[in-house]
């Protein structure tokens, strides 16, 4: 008899501490749950405020671009010969240096060739 009160006695206080223990973690992922909403929000909020500054910093890049462009047109238009030689000249020392990077080149794997076989 006393041995069944105790399990009773037992039981029940196990059955509270189970149920506290519910509680507890109930409560803890509650508070859980509001933290994450609250992260979300403000990550949200981040996303939106970055996305305005990067939206007018393209606009702005976008618009010089376009008074440059604009210059350079003009420009072309008004001295046609200038541009004409200057473009050549610029793809002739591009040219040469494209040469001379591939001639280097090649010699190097010569000699490695050499070297090895």
């Amino acid at each position: 008899m006393i041995e069944a009160g105790r399990n009773s006695s037992l039981e029940a206080r196990g059955e509270r501490i189970a149920g506290e223990a519910d509680d507890a973690m109930r409560a803890e992922i509650s508070a859980l749950r509001k933290e994450i909403e609250h992260i979300r929000a403000s990550l949200s909020d981040f996303g939106a405020d970055t996305y305005e500054t990067v939206k007018g910093k393209a606009s702005e890049a976008a618009h010089y671009v376009q008074e440059e462009a604009t210059s350079v047109a003009g420009v072309i238009r008004e001295h046609p010969a200038t541009a004409g030689t200057l473009l050549t000249l610029v793809g002739g020392i591009g040219f040469a240096i494209g040469y001379l990077v591939a001639t280097t080149s090649l010699e190097q794997k010569q000699a490695w060739y050499r070297r090895y076989y």
